[in-house]
C-alpha cells in the first residue's frame, strides 16, 4: 500500500518558512511552467527524508485537464507514479504547483475547492504554489497553505527572478 506522507505543518514551517522556496527549485518550477504556456503547467515538489535539509525534487507532470488553458489535473497514473517514487525514495510531497495563464497568481476559488472539497484538505500539510505566466514569462507567484480552517495565501518574493509586476 502506498501512502502520501505530506510532512505535516511542522515540516512545512521548517521546509518552506514564509513561503520561500530555494531559488534553484523555484527556477525549475518556472522553467516548466513557462514551457507549458499557453496552457497551464503543473507538478509537485518533493522533499527528502527528515534530516536531509535542502533535498528537493521538482516533478513536472502533464496537464490532463480537458480545458488546459484554464485548469490543471493530474492523471491517476501520474499521481500514483509520484506516490510510488516518493515512497521508494522516502520523500514527502511538500508542494503542488501550477500556473495561471495570462492572469494573476492567486489561489482561485476553483483551486481552493479542488484542494479542500467540503472544507477538508485532500493533502494536509502540503503547500500550493501558483505562478502567473503572462505572454510566456513568469511575472509573479504565490503560496497557499491550509491554516485555521482555510487557505492563507502569501506572495512569493523572488528578486532573483524576473517578477516585474507582482500580482
Amino acid at each position: 500500500m502506498f501512502t502520501l506522507r505530506g510532512g505535516g505543518p511542522e515540516a512545512l514551517s521548517h521546509a518552506m518558512p514564509g513561503a520561500v522556496l530555494p531559488p534553484e527549485v523555484l527556477a525549475q518550477v518556472i522553467r516548466h511552467l513557462e514551457a507549458a504556456w499557453p496552457q497551464e503547467g503543473c507538478g509537485v515538489i518533493l522533499q527528502g527524508r527528515a534530516g536531509e535539509e535542502g533535498t528537493w525534487r521538482v516533478v513536472p507532470l502533464p496537464n490532463a485537464s480537458p480545458t488546459p488553458r484554464v485548469a490543471y489535473a493530474f492523471t491517476l497514473e501520474a499521481w500514483l507514479q509520484v506516490c510510488r517514487d516518493a515512497e521508494a525514495r522516502q520523500e514527502t510531497v511538500a508542494c503542488v504547483f501550477h500556473s495561471h495563464v495570462d492572469t494573476a497568481a492567486v489561489f482561485s476559488a476553483e483551486d481552493r475547492q479542488r484542494a479542500a472539497p467540503d472544507g477538508i484538505p485532500l493533502l494536509p500539510g502540503v503547500s500550493y504554489v501558483v505562478v502567473a505566466i503572462q505572454g510566456g514569462r513568469a511575472t509573479s507567484a504565490s503560496s497557499s497553505d491550509w491554516q485555521q480552517g482555510g487557505f492563507q495565501t502569501v506572495l512569493i518574493s523572488s528578486p532573483d527572478f524576473r517578477f516585474e509586476n507582482p500580482l
